[in-house]
């Protein structure tokens, strides 16, 4: 096995080689924020990455060979894919994709402004007659995980089984601390179960219109700029063409959460942050966000964070408490 190989149709002009040997590689995606990729070359032909992003930036995805199958799971965050026909699809936080070549995203992003997952890529063309054979001698096929799944004609997306669950959690748990080996191993664990799963195991994507989609961020700008303010999520449909049941459901695939739930926990985080830097008086807090007493907002800090807002305030690391160290710039989901 030769130097690990850095191609930059697969990261963008902007990406940089930060360490690299024979079977490692660490690259700087060079987005805006943080965009961090670590990957193995396991095999001829087989690559496992793992993504740790932090960015609202959307990138275009790297040019694909013609005969790809990617594993993806999600550990923290929310992935938004679009697709080349300019739908839309989500993976969230604990679930898993794999896809084929048609159905690898064009571009991705973000939404809740931050991701870390895992990738094992397997591009077919590639693999070594040695790789194939070990393969065989499990066995492992290939095909039938693509024909068994569909994947020339959907994104198969799934809730992570029990099973799966305590697979990918090994792998994020070896990262700097198991070898290249280790990873060989469980790469081919984890083949071994995809191809047990059938559609039924999957659960049907949910794809939506880019232009649907963009409408829908548009609201939620509106919503996160305008905090002090109680706003008609009717009307703000009505403004950008939505129907508002359609704007619900798009928002919570993309957002993960309802529009009201999102924006309690956005507000919460924010004041959790404005607690932490002790430059605001709870009242301002409570005005500054939209509630008209300090009683109804140190309720609302409560139900996210189970604590009362003069508690944060005095740092306590008691009980839930959080101190300005704990508070988290972003909540997750």
């Amino acid at each position: 096995m030769g130097r690990t190989d850095f191609n930059p149709e697969w990261y963008g002009a902007q990406a940089k080689v930060l360490t690299s040997n024979e079977d490692q590689m660490v690259v700087d995606y060079g987005c805006n924020g943080r965009g961090i990729v670590k990957s193995y070359k396991l095999f001829d032909g087989i690559q496992l990455c793992f993504l740790d992003f932090e960015t609202d930036e959307s990138m275009k995805a790297q040019k694909f060979n013609p005969d790809i199958i990617q594993v993806t799971h999600c550990q923290t965050g929310r992935y938004e894919c679009e697709f080349t026909n300019h739908t839309v699809a989500y993976l969230p936080k604990g679930y898993f994709s794999i896809a084929a070549t048609a159905y690898l995203p064009a571009s991705f992003s973000f939404p809740l402004g931050k991701y870390y997952g895992v990738s094992l890529v397997i591009d077919r063309q590639a693999l070594s007659e040695e790789t194939r054979r070990i393969m065989q001698t499990i066995p492992i096929n290939l095909d039938k995980i693509g024909a068994t799944l569909g994947l020339e004609t959907r994104w198969y997306v799934s809730d992570t089984p029990p099973q799966l669950q305590h697979l990918f959690l090994e792998l994020y748990t070896a990262v700097e601390a198991e070898t290249t080996g280790y990873f060989k191993i469980k790469a081919l664990e984890l083949l071994y179960h995809m191809e047990q799963l059938t559609r039924v195991n999957g659960c049907d994507s949910k794809y939506f219109d880019k232009k649907q989609i963009q409408a829908t961020k548009v609201i939620r700008e509106y919503l996160i700029s305008h905090l002090d303010e109680k706003v008609s999520l009717e009307q703000l449909a009505k403004e950008v063409h939505l129907n508002l049941s359609v704007f619900h459901l798009i928002f919570s695939h993309i957002y993960g959460d309802t529009p009201y739930a999102y924006l309690k926990k956005y507000k919460m985080n924010l004041a959790a942050q404005w607690l932490s830097e002790n430059k605001m008086k709870i009242g301002d807090i409570a005005l500054e966000l939209g509630y008209s007493n300090a009683s109804k907002f140190a309720k609302a800090f409560q139900s996210v964070y189970g604590i009362l807002p003069k508690y944060s305030l005095q740092g306590t690391t008691q009980g839930n408490g959080l101190t300005g160290a704990d508070m988290p710039v972003r909540f997750s989901m």
